[in-house]
C-alpha cells in the first residue's frame, strides 16, 4: 500500500436482530462492492467487525456515551501521533523496515490485518466497560511511547560515544586525531635518541601543523620561543601533508617550555595538537573501538526490535479506539440495542466525491430508517468538528505517512 493512503471506517444501523442482521450486513457489503470509486485497493470494501447485538460492548449510561465521544476523539488523535512517530523513528533505524501487526497470535502485513480485523477479547474483554478498556489501552500506549523514547536516548548516547571515539577521516590534518595518523607502523620508536617521539620525566615531544609555504618561517622561529626548546629538534613527518598542503611537524622540548611554545605558536597561527604517542594506547583504542562498535550494533538491534513491537502494539490499540468510536457513535446515532453494520474501505485517489456519493446512496438510505435528520456530524482525528456531514458514521485512517526507501 502507498504512503498517505487513506481508509474510511463507516457504519450504519441495522434492523435485524442477532443472526438475522448478518444477511442485511452482507447485502450492504455487496452493494458497496458495486461502486468502483470505493476500490482504492484491489479488494474493495470489507466488513469491520465491531461487536454489536448480543455480544456488544458495555458502556453504562447515556451520559457515559456522551463523555466517551469526546474522550475517544481526543485519544484517537494522541495515538495517531504516537503510531506515526514510531513509524518515522523505526524507518530512521531501518529504512527497509517491514511493518507487520502481531495480534491474537498471528502476524500479518497491515492491510491483511485491517481487512480481517477482529476485537481482541483477551486484551480488551467485553465484560469490561468501554471506559475501563480505554483507560487500560491509553496506559499501555503511553508506556510504549515512553519506553521507545528512553531506549532511543540510550542508543543515541552510544552513537555519540562511537562518533567521539571513531577514526576521523577528514581530508584536513586539523580535523583528524593524531592517534590515527601517527600509528605504530609509521612512527619510529626504537628507544634511541633518533626516535620520532622522546618522552621522559622532564622531556616531551610536541606536534603541530604548519600551513603551506610557512615551513622556512617556522624553522627560523621555533628555537626562540623558549630557552628550553631543543635546538634543531624540529622534524617533519613525511608523506602526511593534507590536500591543503598543511604539514605535520614535531619539536622536542623540556616540559616546562610547553606553555610558552604553545602561546608563541598561537600568535603565529600554527596549530599545536595535544598528543602523546603510545603504542599501547593505540592498541587499547582499537580494542575500545571494536567493543563500542559491537555495543552500538547490539543496541541498534534491541531498539529496532522495540520499535517493531511498539508500532505493532500501538497500531492494535489504535484500531480498537476506532472500533470503540464506531460503537459509541453508532449507539448514539442509531439507538439501542446496538445493531449496526460497519465497513472499512479505501476510496480511489481523486475520486473521494464519487466515493462519498456512493456511500450516501447506500448507507444514507439505510440510515434514513433510524433518524428523521440524516445530517449528523463526523468528527476529525483531533476531535474537532469537520465541515462535512454524513448520514452514517464515518472515521478516517491513514496508516502510513513516511516515505519509504525504494527497494
Amino acid at each position: 500500500m502507498s504512503v498517505g493512503q487513506e481508509f474510511w471506517i463507516v457504519a450504519v444501523g441495522c434492523k435485524g436482530k442477532g443472526a438475522t442482521s448478518e444477511p442485511e450486513k452482507d447485502g450492504l457489503l455487496a452493494e458497496l462492492k458495486r461502486y468502483s470509486a470505493l476500490f482504492g485497493d484491489k479488494e474493495g470494501p470489507q466488513k469491520f467487525e465491531v461487536p454489536d447485538g448480543e455480544s456488544s460492548l458495555l458502556f453504562g449510561s447515556f451520559d457515559t456515551l456522551i463523555k466517551l465521544t469526546d474522550d475517544l476523539a481526543k485519544f484517537d488523535g494522541s495515538v495517531d501521533g504516537i503510531v506515526h512517530r514510531l513509524e518515522r523513528q523505526y524507518l530512521e533505524l531501518d529504512p527497509k523496515a517491514e511493518f507487520k501487526v502481531k495480534s491474537q497470535r498471528q502476524e500479518k502485513p497491515f492491510l491483511d490485518y485491517l481487512k480481517t480485523w477482529q476485537w481482541d477479547e483477551a486484551k480488551y474483554p467485553k465484560t469490561r466497560s468501554v471506559s475501563d478498556n480505554l483507560t487500560l489501552l491509553m496506559s499501555v500506549v503511553n508506556k510504549l511511547d515512553e519506553e521507545a523514547r528512553n531506549k532511543t536516548a540510550q542508543y543515541n548516547e552510544f552513537k555519540t560515544q562511537k562518533g567521539n571515539m571513531s577514526k576521523k577521516d577528514g581530508a584536513n590534518l586539523a580535523g583528524k586525531d593524531l592517534i590515527d595518523v601517527l600509528t605504530p607502523d609509521v612512527v619510529k620508536c626504537t628507544g634511541g635518541p633518533d626516535d620520532d617521539f622522546i618522552m621522559t620525566e622532564h622531556v616531551t615531544t610536541v606536534c603541530l601543523i604548519i600551513p603551506r609555504g610557512q615551513e622556512e618561517d617556522f624553522l627560523n622561529f621555533y628555537e626562540d620561543t623558549d630557552q628550553y626548546v631543543a635546538p634543531q629538534s624540529a622534524r617533519k613527518f613525511e608523506g602526511m601533508d593534507d590536500k591543503d598542503g598543511n604539514m605535520l611537524w614535531r619539536v622536542v622540548m623540556f616540559r616546562s617550555a610547553v606553555d610558552a611554545f604553545k602561546k608563541a605558536c598561537r600568535e603565529k597561527r600554527y596549530l599545536v595538537k595535544d598528543f602523546e604517542y603510545s603504542e599501547e594506547g593505540y592498541k587499547k583504542l582499537l580494542v575500545n573501538r571494536a567493543n563500542l562498535e559491537e555495543s552500538v550494533k547490539r543496541q541498534h538491534e534491541l531498539v529496532r526490535g522495540l520499535y517493531q513491537a511498539a508500532w505493532s502494539d500501538a497500531m492494535v490499540a489504535w484500531m480498537h479506539i476506532k472500533a470503540m468510536r464506531v460503537f459509541v457513535e453508532s449507539v448514539l446515532r442509531f439507538g439501542m440495542p446496538p445493531r449496526f453494520a460497519s465497513f472499512v474501505l479505501c476510496p480511489k485517489a481523486n475520486a473521494t466525491a464519487k466515493a462519498r456519493k456512493a456511500l450516501s446512496d447506500i448507507l444514507g438510505k439505510q440510515a434514513g430508517t433510524f433518524s428523521k435528520d440524516s445530517k449528523t456530524d463526523s468528527r476529525g482525528e483531533d476531535g474537532k468538528d469537520e465541515d462535512e456531514f454524513f448520514p452514517y458514521v464515518s472515521l478516517s485512517l491513514t496508516p502510513f505517512t513516511c516515505v519509504r526507501e525504494k527497494a
